[in-house]
């Protein structure tokens, strides 16, 4: 299996904006049954190492593949629709809807205290299904405000997040506190050899597909090496704020695309622009980076 990144530097800065296809944002939930969602959920049984990155790689739209096995990525595929809304609409809206934070939550939960019931991780999905109902409507009511919408976005993770909690005993709570001091110490430490791992693999992966010459790579990688020494800065700014940290992201992308243009001759330009537009067919119904 080829394992290719579409990295961040593909995509542009997503704006939340008003688009031909609104009607299709009030379809049905998911039909996917509650049992489904439960073993897709069990399935997704996630190493520190995965849980230490999954957030980053979803928000910079990388391939998920190289992080997570067959069985893995298609839960996480599973719980995206089976969790949000059923549509056909912009990338943004797609993202914003779907909470992954919560997600990761609840995985966190799993993860810290192994013996948590059915009933209650039952009752944590329904929480995060309503709730990812409340976020898209939240998107389609203040799609010309972002501002407003951002925060309107961080109230309801937050309310979800302290509902999820409210279902554990303060031993749970602490179990899992206590974990997510473990997994930012490994972040830490796992970050320089994960992002150079990752950097050369994006670097070797244009070079063939766009011609670069050496001196063209040697720019992209520091150009690269600049962006993920920029999310370190940006989590610690952005820490308890997943909004906020997402809207970052979002320019930090925008930014790393606009020098890499520089750097391109007009006919790798040209296929610059037609590989950006890549994930806009494969992300749909196709999460994570299946294709």
């Amino acid at each position: 299996m080829r394992y290719f990144l579409l990295s961040a530097i593909l995509v542009a800065a997503l704006a939340v904006t008003a688009c031909e296809q609104d009607s299709n944002v009030n379809d049905p939930m998911s039909s996917t049954d509650q049992s489904t969602l439960l073993r897709a959920v069990n399935n997704l049984d996630l190493s520190s190492e995965q849980l230490a990155q999954l957030d980053e790689m979803y928000y910079l739209e990388e391939d998920l593949a190289g992080l997570l096995d067959p069985t893995q990525l298609s839960s996480f595929n599973t719980l995206i629709d089976g969790t949000g809304m059923s549509f056909q609409g912009p990338r943004d809206r797609g993202r914003m809807g779907f909470d992954l934070g919560a997600m990761m939550h609840l995985r966190l939960i799993i993860k810290a205290n192994p013996d948590l019931d059915e009933q209650t991780r039952e009752a944590m999905l329904a929480l995060i299904k309503e709730s990812n109902a409340r976020r898209l409507q939240l998107i389609i009511d203040y799609k010309d405000d972002p501002e407003t919408l951002r925060a309107k976005l961080k109230e309801e993770h937050d309310a979800l997040i302290a509902a999820m909690n409210a279902l554990l005993s303060e031993e749970q709570l602490a179990n899992v506190e206590t974990l997510k001091e473990e997994l930012k110490q490994l972040r830490e430490e796992r970050r320089a050899l994960w992002n150079a791992q990752r950097i050369e693999l994006m670097v070797q992966f244009y070079t063939q597909k766009l011609g670069l010459t050496e001196e063209q790579a040697d720019q992209l990688r520091q150009i690269l090496t600049n962006q993920y020494e920029k999310i370190a800065e940006l989590r610690e700014e952005n820490e308890g704020d997943p909004e906020a940290l997402r809207a970052a992201l979002e320019q930090l992308l925008k930014d790393t695309n606009d020098a890499i243009v520089l750097i391109l001759t007009p006919e790798q330009l040209e296929i610059w622009e037609n590989m950006r537009k890549l994930p806009l067919r494969w992300r749909p119904g196709h999460h994570g980076g299946r294709r």
